[in-house]
């Protein structure tokens, strides 16, 4: 079995401003409001009580499959009810990859991009979520996933996660050969500075004995970005290496997608079955 090299997939906040505030309230389902009284450092003891804000909440993606990362997020990135889900996990542990059961948490926080000092009433309305594991090496979650077996599971090394312009990554995974190659126009900005255009990935494998070439994903804009596989490895045991990438066009957003071998269409060797995305400020 081959190890990639562990990527941080946990993600924070997307504009980050200087703060000292950890601030943090009990599990929540973001349909009731969460209070936690912090007293201050004065000899009066003064409290200042934190309440959840829950309005405008995402609803849950209509995709079978969803994703789920740990970290500090705006509160439309985590969807309404998403702690009260079956969840798998992908852990890492001593240089080997595990899918197995996991649980996960969700509590209020302090958004530095979006919460204000201010207090409304004597309360002070935090608006962030902050997603914990259960165990401290989760790499991500998932859950509706059907078929599956919890237990090691076989994955791919790279030594790059990204790929220049008409370039491309090839790999072998259970004595079959494998390459996602990437296409795209280079243009320049200024002195030193360039982006890309109609850039995508496409990939290339074997399934049932037969090669087969597929468009992953591709945008005809970007700014300052560039897709980058984060992890690779049969999630559904079909000997097919299921893909984790980030397929954000911009800067400021990231856009986490599944693609997964055993749900792709008649004569494709993928199909995209979840999107995680964050939003810049």
């Amino acid at each position: 079995m081959r190890i990639l090299l562990l990527l941080p997939l946990a993600l924070f906040f997307s504009c980050k401003q200087s703060s000292n505030k950890t601030v943090s309230g009990p599990p929540t389902d973001h349909a009731l409001a969460a209070e936690a009284n912090k007293p201050n450092a004065s000899n009066d003891k003064v409290y200042v009580t934190y309440v959840a804000d829950t309005t405008n909440l995402s609803p849950e993606p209509e995709t079978p499959i969803k994703l789920m990362l740990e970290g500090s997020f705006h509160k439309q990135e985590v969807w309404q009810g998403a702690e009260k889900k079956p969840w798998l996990a992908v852990f890492y542990e001593n240089n080997r990859y595990y899918l197995r059961s996991t649980a996960l948490s969700i509590h209020p926080a302090y958004d530095p991009v979006y919460d204000s000092d201010q207090e409304i009433e004597g309360s002070r309305v935090i608006s962030g979520r902050e997603v914990l594991s259960q165990d401290s090496s989760t790499v991500f979650f998932l859950t509706g996933l059907t078929k599956y077996t919890e237990g090691e599971l076989d994955t791919v090394a790279f030594k790059r996660n990204i790929i220049p312009a008409n370039r491309a990554l090839r790999y072998t995974f259970k004595g079959k050969p494998y390459s996602i190659s990437a296409y795209g126009d280079s243009v320049q900005l200024g002195k030193n500075e360039y982006s890309y255009r109609n850039y995508g990935w496409k990939v290339g494998g074997t399934k049932k004995g037969r090669r087969i070439e597929q468009i992953l994903a591709e945008d005809a804009q970007f700014d300052e970005s560039i897709y980058m596989l984060l992890w690779a490895g049969d999630l559904d045991r079909d000997g097919i290496p299921d893909l984790l990438i980030d397929i954000s066009n911009h800067y400021n957003v990231s856009s986490i997608a599944l693609f997964l071998s055993s749900m792709a269409d008649k004569g494709k060797l993928y199909k995209q079955v979840a999107l995680f995305q964050t939003i810049g400020c």
